[in-house]
């Protein structure tokens, strides 16, 4: 299993190198082919809770951050296995209230 061919697969995705966050707009049946929470019997059972929150940021949070920056640089977890972001502070200006 190659972990980070995860969602790159050419057959399937439109562009798959390229971050683009509208692409479910484009391909609405994209959940079906999404293969991060795993499948079968090994589905993570906490999909929906995270699909919920990443769609409450996407849709309330990031809209209302004003001239985003990094604070201190990306810390990184580094693993035989997987490799992600452990910690990413940033400053913005918030939202003026109307």
């Amino acid at each position: 299993l190659f972990w980070h061919g995860i969602n790159r697969d050419e057959r399937i995705f439109d562009d798959p190198m390229t971050f683009d966050i509208t692409r479910f707009k484009r391909m609405p049946d994209l959940y079906k082919e999404h293969r991060a929470f795993g499948i079968g019997q090994h589905f993570c059972l906490g999909s929906h809770l995270a699909r919920l929150e990443m769609r409450v940021m996407f849709e309330e949070i990031l809209p209302r951050l004003r001239n985003p920056k990094f604070a201190e640089p990306v810390q990184y977890v580094r693993d035989y296995f997987i490799n992600g972001i452990r910690s990413m502070k940033i400053t913005f200006d918030p939202e003026v209230a109307s």
